[in-house]
């Protein structure tokens, strides 16, 4: 797990976060990005296959020629309020569980933000500029039930400056 150059603070009172709230949440995150990908792609969602969830991929999408691509989808609510994406280091901190930043081997991630945004970004660019700007990074500590979940946040605009692709969807998404 990376750690060097990364210091710990926090500069805003302790919010908790669980679970459950946060699941149900990214549910309705997931309907709203199968209904704009399944006027293209053919969904094959394998987010309960445990095999898939280690490693880190929601969706498999078959493209019409037949070939197929892995995605992991994030709903990132927090992103209007702060400006920034966060890239999850560690996952469950008192167990030493590492983040999806990390751990992910989808070959997209599709951040749909509450704007109605869509960013579809290559992993290995995300970690490659968090490696690049680690020495001015700053890991936040995001309080849950019974432990704590740590990430970087990312301003958007250095996301969309590396993204693969970006739409703003219409509000028959919702």
């Amino acid at each position: 797990m990376l750690k060097m150059g990364i210091t710990m603070k926090t500069q805003r009172k302790t919010r908790t976060y669980d679970f459950k709230s946060q699941e149900f949440i990214g549910k309705n995150g997931e309907n709203i990005l199968d209904k704009w990908l399944g006027s293209i792609y053919r969904i094959l969602d394998v987010s309960s296959i445990k095999k898939y969830q280690k490693s880190g991929i929601d969706r498999i999408l078959m493209r019409p020629d037949g070939s197929t691509v892995s995605v992991e989808y994030k709903f990132d609510l927090a992103s209007s309020r702060t400006g920034n994406l966060f890239f999850e280091t560690v996952s469950v901190d008192n167990k030493n569980i590492s983040g999806w930043g990390w751990l992910s081997q989808a070959e997209y991630w599709i951040f749909l933000l509450p704007t109605m945004e869509v960013l579809v970004v290559e992993p290995g660019k995300m970690r490659n500029m968090i490696w690049c700007h680690r020495w001015e990074l700053q890991e936040k500590e995001i309080q849950n039930v019974g432990y704590k979940t740590l990430g970087i946040p990312i301003p958007l605009s250095k996301v969309r400056e590396i993204a693969y692709y970006t739409v703003q969807l219409e509000e028959n998404f919702i």
